[in-house]
């Protein structure tokens, strides 16, 4: 069963952003936990050393769960199309970085294909020693499929229980019905947050405009919606010819590792 799973921090427990001058707002209140599930593995799950060394409450990212929903709702938009064969390991996470030309104008077909390759892969850079997370469709000889896939380079191998590489692959509508079911679940939890917050006010000492809380909520109801309304259409061959571009460039120097100490990134904190 493949599923996305989050928990929210208890109301009372979300800290307000500002410092001297405390705010909360609809992203500040989603405060939480977040991980995906699927039947051979769980993706985004601490490994139980990072879980003891940091003294983490759950083995999973203490982050704002909108910022997993938001970059959910554009994938679940991306795979209304299968990814060509060719142009699979373009987007796969298998590709390597590369160095940029020293000319600012980088050209249509290139700005095109890194479109395309970040509509598949999940931003997840505000985690310590996070790994890549993509997603992408293929189809062919009947089959109509989606596999999520969570990479981990050499040098941040040890902070996610999975090792290196966990690939997973599910029917098309499966992977559909989660997003669709996360969306569903995270905003009934949402819902359920700002009617208590109309009911009790905001927490004392605390900035916050229940009004826009309310209109901001409404408006984020039918972002999934929305998004889905507005008609995908990649041109493949402009994508296909940036990728070529992008495969004559030297591949970029992998960035210096992190102090093996270091705190995860907790809450933006």
């Amino acid at each position: 069963m493949f599923r996305v799973e989050f928990e929210l921090l208890p109301l009372a427990e979300v800290p307000a952003w500002g410092g001297d001058h405390p705010r909360l707002h609809w992203f500040g209140l989603t405060s939480g936990w977040y991980w995906i599930r699927a039947q051979d593995g769980e993706f985004l799950r601490y490994s139980d050393e990072a879980v003891r060394t940091w003294e983490l409450e759950r083995p999973y990212p203490d982050y704002y769960v909108a910022r997993l929903w938001e970059d959910l709702v554009v994938l679940r938009w991306a795979l209304q199309e299968p990814v060509p064969e060719d142009l699979i390991p373009f987007v796969d996470g298998t590709f390597s970085p590369r160095e940029f030309p020293e000319a600012d104008d980088i050209g249509e077909d290139v700005d095109a294909a890194f479109e395309v390759q970040s509509d598949y892969a999940l931003d997840l850079g505000y985690l310590t020693d996070a790994p890549h997370l993509s997603c992408w469709r293929h189809a062919g000889n009947g089959s109509d499929m989606v596999t999520l896939s969570q990479q981990a380079a050499p040098r941040q191998q040890g902070t996610f229980a999975v090792t290196e590489r966990l690939d997973v692959t599910v029917p098309t509508a499966e992977l559909f019905a989660a997003l669709d079911d996360f969306d569903r679940r995270f905003l009934a939890a949402m819902q359920d947050r700002v009617a208590e917050l109309e009911r009790s006010g905001p927490p004392p000492g605390v900035e916050l405009d229940l009004q826009q809380l309310r209109a901001e909520h409404t408006q984020r109801s039918h972002w999934l919606e929305r998004r889905l309304a507005v008609r995908r259409d990649v041109d493949w061959t402009k994508v296909r010819a940036g990728a070529a571009e992008l495969s004559s460039w030297p591949p970029a120097c992998p960035p210096v590792a992190a102090a093996a100490d270091s705190r995860p990134t907790i809450n933006g904190r």
